[in-house]
């Protein structure tokens, strides 16, 4: 009920944001859009979620041999429940180990796999931001400017936590230790050491070459895509953004994810996007319309994809060996 009702004040926010820009113009700039780019841009959407599924096939081969069928409805239904979470990308991490370990994954092995899938993508995504950052400085709003900072800082500090946390098994001793005091059913963790079985299941993929090269090349390429994604939609209606321009507003959408917010950022993206985007020089029809159409492949496609993928899709009984 709480999701539904957060969903419908951010589809209000939409609203207001649109009218904002003037609501009749973006209604035109959509509804004139390109057809054919716009498909070509769906179509790169589906080859960046096969290719998220992918790096979890890379990821977990260390383990068990894990089918392109299973690991993209794994994929895709943890990315729905992130989508419906006030924070982007990490909610339905446990829903993915839960899958993971229906898959003949130990519990240990299942929450190594999804550690290091977030460490690529959470990675990834902060040099990919940094990059920007440090070559387009000049260009970002000032508005903007000290978001990018906060974000550098609290991301880095996550990963530093996170990896601390992963790398060391006295911490992940004591934080299980700690959850056991306090959940009566979780006291079963103080007679096996869960903390060395994660540790050892953790420590056998960070030290693969190979699984580290092809998540974080899954990762890079997945980002390139996003960007490609974009100028397609842009160009759909007839604004041909420069690459600079898009890096830096998805750079800044990637920003605004960060914040505790609707499910999505919903009302956030849109205006800071939009605004973002008329900085540069478009008009604010054609930014809010643009960003409005970009957000319904990325976000909207995606969220009903999943959905649909995790409650109509039976799982294979078992993997392919």
């Amino acid at each position: 009920m709480l999701t539904f009702l957060l969903f419908a004040v951010g589809i209000v926010l939409i609203t207001v944001v649109l009218a904002f820009f003037g609501l009749t113009e973006v209604v035109n700039v959509v509804t004139s859009a390109n057809m054919e780019y716009l498909a070509l841009a769906l179509a790169l959407q589906l080859v960046i979620l096969g290719l998220l599924a992918c790096r979890l096939i890379v990821i977990s081969r260390r383990h068990e041999r894990l089918s392109f069928f299973s690991a993209f409805r794994i994929s895709m239904s943890g990315m729905a429940i992130s989508m419906l979470t006030p924070i982007a990308k990490i909610g339905g991490e446990p829903l993915k180990i839960y899958l993971l370990r229906k898959k003949k994954f130990t519990g240990s092995e299942a929450t190594a796999i999804i550690a290091v899938d977030t460490l690529a993508e959470l990675a990834s995504s902060l040099l990919v931001v940094l990059f920007v950052f440090v070559m387009f400085a000049e260009h970002v709003p000032g508005v903007i400017f000290s978001s990018f900072v906060v974000f550098l800082i609290v991301v880095a500090a996550i990963l530093v936590v996170f990896l601390k946390l992963l790398l060391n098994p006295r911490w992940m001793r004591k934080l299980i230790r700690w959850t056991a005091k306090r959940i009566s059913r979780a006291s079963h963790a103080r007679k096996k050491d869960y903390a060395r079985l994660f540790y050892n299941a953790f420590n056998v993929l960070i030290k693969d070459r190979k699984i580290l090269a092809g998540s974080f090349g899954i990762s890079f390429i997945t980002k390139l895509l996003e960007f490609a994604r974009m100028w397609l939609v842009f160009a759909a209606i007839g604004s041909v953004l420069s690459w600079d321009v898009i890096v830096i507003v998805w750079s800044v959408i990637l920003v605004l994810y960060l914040v505790p917010w609707l499910p999505g950022s919903l009302g956030l993206v849109e205006f800071f996007g939009a605004g973002t985007l008329v900085f540069f020089g478009l008009t604010s029809s054609a930014a809010a319309g643009g960003l409005l159409l970009d957000r319904f492949i990325s976000f909207w496609f995606v969220l009903i994809l999943g959905l649909l993928i995790s409650t109509t899709m039976p799982l294979p009984k078992r993997l392919k060996k």
